[in-house]
């Protein structure tokens, strides 16, 4: 029944918020020392094909991770499931090929996965160069999404933020929370601030910790974006 209903509220949700997008993503371990080589191919590659309009493409560094925790960079595609597909296809055929094995001399994948937003806020921020990503392994979609509704309320977002579902390639994770800062400071020093805050954000933490694993935090920076 919870999956039903939970099925039920996406298709509102993703009806209500037109400008949700689906999103591929592959985990990346660069060798140390290559990083500008790797830049230097995914920027020729995919500055010489016709990129579908609509798809951003975006390279970032991890900077700060779990322990254990392999991957270097991310390379992640977002955009419509249309776009998507197009840009799938121009990633083919030999000129393809011969990108893949270039780059894969300076790096090895570590994750591919996908999924898409459920709901985004400041859209326009979503270009700030340093963000966050917490994992969350979710038993009770619902009563996870509504609680984080209620959190943000209270404890509005400076940058763009967005709550998520991962379809395809997780790693026990099932949903996800995204934001960006403007800068290293900010989001260093970013986090529940007022007394208003600071409940909402302890509320949310007290209903969700018994329906959810918390699978940890990782914080990036963005090398390139290509629009």
């Amino acid at each position: 029944m919870k999956k039903t209903i939970f099925i039920f509220l996406l298709v509102i949700s993703l009806s209500v918020y037109s400008q949700n997008i689906l999103w591929e993503q592959v985990g990346l371990k660069v060798n140390q020392g290559t990083e500008n080589f790797v830049l230097e191919l995914v920027d020729d590659f995919y500055t010489s094909i016709e990129k579908p309009e609509n798809v951003v493409i975006s390279l970032d560094a991890v900077w700060y991770r779990p322990e254990g925790f392999e991957t270097t960079h991310y390379l992640t595609f977002a955009g419509s499931a249309e776009d998507l597909g197009k840009l799938r296809a121009l990633r083919s055929g030999s000129v393809y090929d011969q990108y893949n094995q270039n780059f894969l001399n300076f790096a090895e994948i570590t994750s591919i996965s996908s999924g898409g937003t459920l709901m985004r806020f400041n859209v326009d921020k979503g270009n700030y160069p340093i963000s966050q990503m917490w994992r969350f392994s979710v038993e009770d979609p619902v009563t996870f999404a509504n609680e984080f509704v209620k959190m943000i309320k209270e404890f509005p977002p400076e940058g763009y933020l967005s709550i998520g579902l991962l379809s395809q390639g997780s790693d026990g994770d099932s949903h996800y929370i995204y934001t960006t800062h403007k800068d290293y400071a900010t989001a260093l020093s970013w986090g529940p601030k007022t007394e208003g805050q600071q409940n909402a954000f302890m509320k949310f933490q007290k209903i969700v910790n018994p329906i959810s694993d918390y699978l940890g935090t990782i914080t990036m920076n963005n090398i390139k974006t290509w629009n």
